[in-house]
């Protein structure tokens, strides 16, 4: 079993999908669920970075990203994405600053 920390920025982005839009919740619950129980074997994850360990797992048209330390899942953002270098470009810059 993983620990999983959700930081500021994705805890908002959690809040405003729980009042606005409860399946896309509901569905990245799960997906936070599954990374405490699979860890990096759970479908669909993607390494986005490997020099900072910077993972992204896709849910629909949401992209959760993250970091991993030893047993420990620390989610930075969710947002909607499209899967492009130079959009993640901006989100890596924020996690590893």
């Amino acid at each position: 079993m993983y620990e999983v920390i959700i930081h500021e920025l994705a805890q908002e982005t959690l809040k405003k999908l729980f009042l606005r839009d409860r399946k896309s919740f509901d569905k990245i619950s799960i997906s936070l669920d599954g990374l405490a129980k699979k860890g990096l074997k759970l479908s669909g994850i993607k390494r986005l970075s490997s020099a900072n360990k910077i993972f992204r797992k896709r849910v629909g048209r949401f992209r959760i990203l993250f970091t991993v330390n030893a047993k420990t899942f620390h989610i930075w953002i969710i947002a909607i994405e499209k899967d492009r270098k130079k959009d993640y470009k901006v989100w890596i810059k924020y996690i590893t600053s």
